[in-house]
Formats: structure tokens, sequence, C-alpha cells
């Protein structure tokens, strides 16, 4: 889902000024022999100061990489990521080339090119980045970037992470800061690095240090729903309070405080709304009750207010006011958060601002007290003792339905200038987001005919719904034939009737009719079938042997297949596959075969009860994926019979 900002993770991780000497180079070619490259020496350096009454923090990343074979071209291109809260006041970049005995040739990066960074999916990161290309890369040459990193906001520091998509040699952490100002910090992932940590003070100063060495490369590629945040080491640095003359001003470090950060921000953004509104609000919810109000306005922003993401500095913060909304027809998460919330209170059904971080981010906000936690806005709304979470962005997703991306976190509701509450978001079970796909199927003129009816609830029903938005009705029969996709790649849908798919509260149902092409065999007297004509995973092996992939799952859910084959005359079923199943707590399948008459049918259930599966998990997964595999190759045979 869009409406979301992920987190840019700057991974520029640091090293030392000069050049290591050539023997030590010649070591760690040796060491790092399997890779590509190394990361030789990282450091990240920050600063945080006073300066009148004013804080200052500047953050200064170096980053030095030895190629260690004739793969260079895929470490060319390299970037620095800044945004509205930050600035670079200084950058150096270059290649060194080895020419001989402990020397080499300087070639400087030239040319850095601005561009924008966003990826679609912002809260309150407006990015941007410098794109820059070094020189002449060869094997055995190096390449050195520096740069500074000024905070124009002392709130939203970046995160250290320890590990690169490369192995790290050395890294090494440092913080100066002024003894005016209490600094926290937060480890993660940390436990098994070895990393070593120091702190003293020197003047007015204090001083923190860590060190690591050997940091392998990243064990996991990023996901849709999480980030590398889940599992590499990192630190996350925030300002607690500063103390000037006496006074001390609180920045972060608990949820209370947060808290009042974001509603300063959100208070009397709607103290005014239009005239406008509170007709529209009247028209949409005269003569109806609470629920069917709520139901009304809610449905009401999903159907006529378009998502626009949009943010600069401080507008990822502020929501644009709910008349302004409604006016232009389009808002980011915040604005429709904020559209939703005041038509809610102007139908006598009070309503909260609701900051969640979806499941892109691991952290609590026990865990970490800071903007960081968050990057998506909600609203939502008391009914008795059951909060309501109600997402503006999430097209066709029922009332009182917890969105899927967000389920298992926290979610912090703004009550009032003083009163908040932070609610665990419960997952929706298995039952609420299930395909049943059933299909009577016969041989006729040499192929397979079929006719099918997809029911689909929850979850399901709506990314089906996503995906058949905007396809013309022509378009049907094709689209539906790559998303049912059953027997082989001759399957096509050949007519079609769609019932509810984009109605709200119901479940949505499709019947069709399909056929198939040479997907029989048959020789002499016998012929043999797979009644297996959906295969769904057959694909899905894990690969357990380098980078993980870990197994992701949008929500939990179940698919159901039945297949009921009519047996054709003067037919007999010399051979039926045996029933089978699997079972863990995390996913399952069952197949069974019975017959019916003049049928043959199989039932077919899988059962998805997991967001993430892990390395822990993965074997058991690749063992139900083979199996199912063995399932799907077994075939009925029918016998001619005698006359």
């Amino acid at each position: 889902m869009k409406g979301m900002y992920m987190p840019k993770y700057v991974l520029f991780l640091f090293g030392i000024v000069c050049p290591f000497f050539h023997s030590s180079a010649s070591d760690l070619v040796e060491k790092y022999a399997a890779h590509n490259a190394v990361i030789t020496n990282l450091e990240y350096e920050y600063v945080i100061d006073v300066k009148g009454d004013s804080l200052y923090v500047t953050q200064t990343n170096t980053k030095e990489v030895q190629l260690i074979n004739d793969y260079s071209k895929g470490f060319t291109k390299d970037y620095i990521y800044f945004s509205g809260f930050t600035s670079i006041s200084e950058k150096e970049a270059y290649t060194l080339i080895p020419k001989g005995d402990d020397d080499f040739e300087k070639v400087k990066v030239e040319q850095f090119k601005e561009t924008g960074s966003s990826d679609g999916s912002v809260f309150y990161d407006d990015s941007k980045m410098y794109q820059f290309a070094y020189p002449s890369l060869q094997k055995g040459a190096s390449t050195y970037l520096k740069y500074t990193i000024k905070y124009n906001n002392p709130r939203f520091l970046r995160t250290c992470f320890l590990q690169s998509y490369l192995p790290v040699n050395q890294v090494k952490i440092k913080v100066k800061v002024h003894r005016d100002v209490e600094l926290g910090y937060k480890l993660f992932n940390t436990e098994k690095t070895g990393m070593e940590f120091n702190k003293y003070t020197k003047g007015k100063y204090t001083y923190y240090e860590w060190n690591a060495s050997d940091m392998e490369p990243y064990p996991y590629t990023v996901g849709e729903y999480y980030t590398i945040s889940y599992f590499s080491p990192h630190i996350m640095f925030y300002i607690l309070s500063t103390h000037s003359k006496g006074n001390e001003e609180k920045y972060f470090g608990s949820p209370d405080l947060l808290y009042q950060y974001y509603y300063d921000f959100v208070k009397g953004v709607n103290d005014h709304p239009s005239d406008a509104l509170k007709k529209l609000v009247v028209e949409l919810t005269e003569g109806l009750n609470d629920q069917q109000k709520a139901k009304a306005i809610y449905y009401w922003v999903h159907d006529h207010i378009k998502y626009v993401a949009y943010e600069h500095g401080y507008a990822g913060f502020i929501p644009a006011s709910a008349s302004e909304v409604e006016q232009k027809r389009y808002g980011d998460c915040k604005g429709m958060s904020s559209l939703i919330k005041t038509m809610m209170d102007l139908a006598g059904l009070p309503a909260y601002y609701t900051w969640v971080g979806t499941r892109h981010i691991p952290y609590t906000y026990e865990q970490v007290p800071l903007p960081s936690v968050d990057n998506h806005m909600i609203a939502s709304r008391m009914v008795g003792d059951s909060l309501i979470l109600l997402d503006g962005t999430f097209k066709y997703l029922d009332y009182g339905v917890y969105p899927y991306h967000i389920q298992g976190k926290e979610v912090l509701v703004g009550k009032g200038p003083n009163d908040f509450e932070i609610v665990k978001v419960p997952v929706s079970p298995a039952s609420y987001s299930v395909i049943t796909d059933s299909s009577l199927v016969r041989m006729e003129d040499g192929i397979v005919k079929g006719q099918a009816k997809a029911v689909y609830t929850g979850f399901s029903k709506l990314e089906l719904a996503y995906t058949m938005d905007g396809v013309k009705t022509d378009d049907y029969n094709k689209t539906y034939s790559r998303i049912f996709n059953k027997g082989n790649n001759k399957f096509k849908v050949t007519k079609q009737e769609t019932d509810r798919l984009f109605d709200y509260d119901v479940p949505a149902e499709i019947k069709y009719d399909f056929e198939i092409g040479d997907y029989y065999k048959q020789m002499e007297d016998e012929i043999y079938i797979n009644l297996n004509l959906d295969k769904p995973y057959q694909n899905m092996l894990a690969d357990t042997t380098g980078t993980i992939n870990p197994i992701q799952n949008d929500f939990y859910c179940i698919e159901r297949y039945v297949t009921r084959f009519q047996i054709p005359p003067g037919y007999k079923v010399t051979y039926m596959p045996k029933e089978d199943a699997f079972s863990c707590p995390d996913f399952s399948y069952s197949l069974k075969y019975r017959k019916e008459g003049d049928f043959i049918v199989l039932d077919k259930e899988l059962v998805f009860d997991f967001f993430m599966l892990l390395e822990d998990k993965l074997p058991q997964w690749n063992n139900m994926i083979k199996s199912l595999n063995k399932n799907y190759r077994r075939t009925l045979v029918l016998k001619k019979m005698s006359e």
C-alpha cells in the first residue's frame, strides 16, 4: 500500500581519511576473496554542540571500499541522501588507482547531480540525493567518500547501521556531545557483534564510541513489509534534553513527549470547518443511526478522495484541513485522516487523530519514542470498549476492519491536549480472508471445459478489487485468465459474471466458464488427468543457501479449491490419488479425494497464519512446498470399460 513513508536508511558506513597501506590491502583481499569488494573502514561521527542559545548538530560520514576482483562496474554509482531537515555542507569522493609499490593515483569525482529521491511512500521524509559516479574503477582500486550532514532540525538524527550489502572490515561510531545536552540512544540487534563501547569526558564534551569489526553483509533481502532494521545491528540516537542558563528544554525520551510533539501539529487544524463540509455531512448522514453514519462517511472518503502523497518539511507532520481536502478531492494520509475525523465529529461521532508505524517498522513506542516509530496517520473512534480504525488510504476496506499493513503493531490515539492511548492492533484470523474456488469440469472435444464460481472475502476480496480497479469490462476475461490460471498456459476464461466486487461489507462472487487445451493424456484405452487444476505456491521454494529471502504474507488467509470432475461415459476410475496433509502452527494444507456418483471430487485447502517466516521456519516451509509439488504431479487414471 502507498501512503506511508518508508524511512531512507542511509547505509554509507564510514572510514579513515588516509588510504590503507598496500600490505593491509593484500591481507584484506585474501580475507574477503569470496566477495566482489569489501568496505575496509567505516565511520559515523556526530558532533552535538551548543552555540549561543542554539543546538548545532552535524554528522560526518566516511566510507572506503576496496575492489577485490574485476567486477567493478556494479560499484560505480553512489548516493548521498538528505532532506528538508538536513543539508550537505561539504562532500568529497574519489577513486584510488594502484600504480605499484604503495603508490596510488587519485581521481576525484567532479560532478554531483542533485535529484529527488521520493519512492512514493512518504510521511515526513522529503528526500533528495546527490548521485555521482566513481571514475576509473578496476580490480585493486579503492573508492573513498566523505560528506558532512548538517541537521536543520536536531529532532531527526539518522540511524547508524553497522552492516552493509558488502562485508565491513571495521566500523566506528563516535558521538561528541556538549555537557548541556543529554543524549539518548538505543541499540538493536547488536548482541552478537562483539562491539566495544567506550565513554569518556574531555573538557565540556562527553564522547561515546562504538567499535566493531568483521561485520558480515546483510543476511536478509529487504522485503515489502519489513526493512533491515528488523535484523541488522544498528544504533538510534536522539536528544533527550538541553540545558541553558538554568532552563531545560525537553525533546524526546518518552511516549508523552512524542505525543506532545505530534499534538502541536494537529491542534486547531479543523477549528473552522467550511459550510460546504457541514452540509455534506448532513446530506450523508440524515436519518441514519450512528454506525450507518460512520460507514457513510468512511466509504464516501474512500470513493471520492484520491490519495496523493505530498510532504515538504513540516508539511510531513501537519495535516491539511478537512475543508481543503474535501474541496480539492485529494489528500495524503494525514489530510484524509483530517477529513474523516472532522466529518465524524460534525456527525456527532467523536474521532481522533491516530499515528502508527506500519509493518516496515519493528519498534514499539516504549522502545523508540521518536517520530521514526511512525510512518502513517489514520483516524479512529471508540465504540464502547472497541477501537475502530479508519484508514482513508485503504480503498475498499470494510468499516471496522483493521488494515493488514498495521496489524500486530501499536497505534497512538490522540484524545486531547494531554490525553492519549497506545493500543496494539489485533490480527484478523485466517478465516476472515478466504478464497473459495469451486469448479465443475468435463472432457469435451479433446479439451477440458468447466464452469467455476470463486468467492472472495476479507482482504482477499480487497486485493482482487485493487487488481480489477480500472480494468475495462471487455478485458475481464483476459485478466481473469491470468488470475485464475488453471491447468496450463492454454487456460482461458471464455465467459464471466462478476458480482459485488467493489461493494462494501459483502463477499465478491465471480462465475466464469473456462477451457484448457492439451491438458489430459489419452493412451489407448486409458485417460490420465490431474485434478490439481490450481497449483498455488508450487514455485515458492525458499533459497536457504545464501542471502535469506524471508517468506512474506500480507495477511492471514485461507485458500480453498474444489474440483468436481465428471467421469466420461463408458469409463471407470482405476486409480485415485490418496489424501494427504501437512500441518504446523504457521501454515498447513490438506488434499482429499472422494467419489460421488459420476464425479471425482478433489478438496484442497491451504491455511496461512503468519506474516513473515525467517530461516528457522524456512526448512518447514520448503518441506510443505515439496510435499505439495508431489501431490500436484499425481494423476487420476480412467480406463475404458469393455462393451
